[in-house]
């Protein structure tokens, strides 16, 4: 889309989202963070969708575009005209159509300074999810350091309505400290580490061969069991955690949402649970990579019993001037949790130098170029038994790995991420 024309049609699709939230008041939940922001939106509807009208932002459309879009029920126009015409068109309509969600659950990010800032001049949530950040956000590029990150997605707290609910993340102990006090709300907390208002305990995985990963829910002193199948890890937990605080504030029974969360489709990318070849497990976490998941991911698979572990990590991207150091840093995590290392792309030869200072073995470590050239590498590796954790900035395709090592019982259109036609020749 040319730059002439890309603030225009920001322009029309606000001005109608705005007319569209004046008069049909939906309630909104809005979710904002660094890590895990679209998994966390997913379960919220997944939790909420037999309850109430509701409709989640698409994929991860939570931008200057995907908002609005998401308010008036359209999809990307990616380059087409055409498409933006129409979907202009009939956004004109929709403050007057008949049918509309009671309630939306809005996925807001935020790329550089002042994006949150500026949706939020016109959207006031009810609800507000922040999920967690890590001493290095994703986006930290363009931002002076965490600390202005973790500020922006601030702005979305202060939006907050007053009798609203703020859904925080006591894991996180630095993001809390700065967020608590940027509204007088009511405070829910979620946690896994420190003791929450909804925490989860003995996290662990489940299965022989493994389903998936399970715990213990504590809630005003109740103990529920939730079950996530094909997921593995805490991320998938800490994603789950702010949608049984929404469906406490909604009355839903905890007891329900917990079964919705464990019937619910499984996000592709994110600690998705597959099959590879020669009865391998594969830990597909590629849609796209910051340096506390791809710690955690790395983790997870460390605690695995299984024969061999084998770690598939990509460049991460975004990270300014952080980008060596935690590169290396993760290199030196791979090698305390894996038995092998695969390195694709130039800003993970700090991954592999990590690794080797770390005591891995040269002879257990390769590197390339294209993830191509990893997914080829992996098809002569894999021996029944291993599990492969693969993650990697959304511009390096890690899932073209992923494709070369399923089962056959997979279908790739189902199960990765990119798998529609706007990416096919990206």
């Amino acid at each position: 889309m040319k730059d002439l024309i890309k603030p225009i049609i920001i322009y029309l699709l606000t001005l109608e989202a705005k007319l569209v939230l004046k008069k049909k008041k939906p309630f909104i939940i809005g979710v904002t963070g660094n890590l895990g922001k679209t998994s966390t939106k997913d379960d919220i509807y997944a939790v909420m969708k037999e309850h109430v009208h509701v409709r989640r932002s698409e994929k991860s459309l939570n931008s200057e575009f995907g908002v609005p879009l998401t308010i008036l029920g359209e999809k990307s126009g990616w380059s087409s005209p055409s498409k933006w015409f129409m979907i202009l068109l009939r956004g004109f309509f929709t403050p007057w159509s008949k049918v509309y969600p009671t309630h939306l659950v809005l996925e807001i990010g935020a790329d550089r300074p002042d994006d949150i800032k500026k949706i939020t001049q016109w959207v006031h949530p009810d609800v507000v999810v922040v999920t967690q950040f890590g001493q290095v956000p994703v986006h930290v590029e363009f931002f002076k350091d965490r600390d202005a990150v973790v500020r922006e997605k601030g702005y979305l707290v202060e939006a907050l309505k007053k009798d609203g609910l703020f859904i925080w993340n006591a894991d996180d102990h630095d993001a809390r400290e700065v967020l608590i006090h940027k509204t007088n709300a009511r405070k829910t907390s979620i946690g896994i580490h420190e003791a929450a208002d909804i925490q989860a305990t003995n996290v662990t995985t489940y299965g022989n061969p493994i389903e998936g990963t399970q715990a213990d829910i504590v809630v005003d002193g109740v103990t529920h069991h939730i079950a996530l199948g094909e997921v593995l890890g805490k991320s998938p937990m800490y994603a789950a955690l702010p949608a049984l605080a929404v469906a406490r504030e909604l009355g839903i029974p905890l007891e329900v949402a917990c079964a919705s969360l464990r019937e619910a489709d499984k996000p592709k990318g994110r600690m998705r649970l597959l099959q590879g070849m020669n009865n391998s497990v594969i830990i597909d976490d590629t849609y796209n990579a910051s340096p506390k998941a791809t710690e955690h991911g790395i983790e997870t698979l460390g605690s695995l019993d299984v024969k061999r572990k084998i770690a598939v990590l990509g460049d991460m991207l975004e990270l300014g001037q952080f980008t060596r150091d935690e590169h290396y840093r993760i290199g030196k995590i791979v090698a305390q949790h894996a038995h092998r290392l695969i390195a694709v792309g130039i800003r993970s030869r700090a991954i592999v130098e990590g690794a080797l200072d770390a005591g891995m073995l040269d002879e257990n470590i390769l590197g390339f170029d294209s993830s191509i050239e990893a997914g080829k590498a992996l098809v002569e590796m894999i021996q029944p038994g291993d599990a492969v954790y693969m993650k990697g900035s959304q511009s390096v395709r890690m899932e073209h790995a992923v494709k070369m090592i399923l089962a056959e019982t997979h279908d790739p259109k189902r199960v990765l991420v990119r798998q529609e036609k706007e990416w096919a020749h990206r």
